[in-house]
């Protein structure tokens, strides 16, 4: 998984696509996001569970919250925007867990329509058009309980720390001591707000870098494990054939075919 630093820290930044065939590894970032379905049925994985969008069907993606997109057969649009066009959504949320859903946008076709026009545009504007999306959101929305309330900032400096240093030999006790928190407390938190462990966190940002150095060189694979910050190759083999369903050679093999 890919921690984007590009969709971190900005204020009042808009980003927007017109994509025909939508293919993006997991990732997650600070900013929040929107996924249109204009054409065809789109899949979105959303902390690693499936949805999928039909056409005029929106899903809203929250900040921090693992995601991909696998839409090879449909016409989509996808925005990517800083928190601080939405600041009403945030207070209507108050805590509140939102359950992903995809929400149906008929009716309002002339703010969808618009939403790649808005880039460049003035922040009244895409500030309007966001608010209308995201009322309709939250008018559809359901709500899992109360959400723990976690602190954003510090949790986003956690994860960006962790996508520098990810070949480095860092652990869970070490980011803990890091930021300042208790190591359990950091542990659960980081769970709540990625939907996976440590562990597993840290390993999918290094097996990510181990695969674009298969797909990139020569190197040996003793040499790409240390490299992608793994301390034993054994490791390293058994998380990637975990992770990709392949061993890093027969990966390599493939990516050459």
């Amino acid at each position: 998984m890919i921690y984007q630093n590009e969709n971190f820290g900005y204020e009042y930044d808009y980003k927007c696509r017109w994509h025909n065939g939508y293919v993006v590894y997991e990732h997650l970032h600070e900013f929040s996001e929107l996924l249109l379905c204009r054409k065809g049925n789109a899949e979105v994985y959303i902390k690693g569970r499936p949805y999928t969008l039909r056409e005029n069907e929106l899903v809203f993606i929250l900040p921090n919250t693992p995601h991909r997109y696998n839409c090879v057969d449909c016409e989509v649009v996808c925005a990517v925007f800083s928190n601080d066009y939405i600041p009403l959504f945030f207070h209507e949320l108050s805590g509140r867990a939102l359950v992903t859903s995809a929400v149906d946008m008929s009716g309002l076709e002339y703010v969808t329509d618009r939403l790649e026009a808005l880039v460049g545009g003035s922040k009244i504007s895409i500030c309007g058009a966001l608010n209308l999306i995201c009322d309709r959101v939250l008018s559809t929305a359901s709500f899992d309980g109360e959400g723990e309330e976690l602190d954003g900032e510090l949790y986003q400096k956690v994860i960006s720390y962790v996508s520098e240093h990810y070949t480095h030999n860092i652990t869970l006790k070490s980011l803990a001591q890091q930021f300042g928190y208790n190591e359990k407390y950091l542990s659960s938190s980081l769970h709540s707000l990625t939907g996976i462990n440590f562990r597993k966190l840290l390993s999918s940002y290094r097996i990510s870098h181990a695969k674009r150095l298969l797909e990139g060189g020569e190197d040996s694979i003793s040499d790409i494990a240390y490299a992608s910050g793994f301390s034993a190759v054994n490791t390293f083999n058994r998380i990637f054939k975990q992770t990709e369903g392949v061993t890093p050679l027969e990966y390599r093999a493939r990516m050459r075919k």
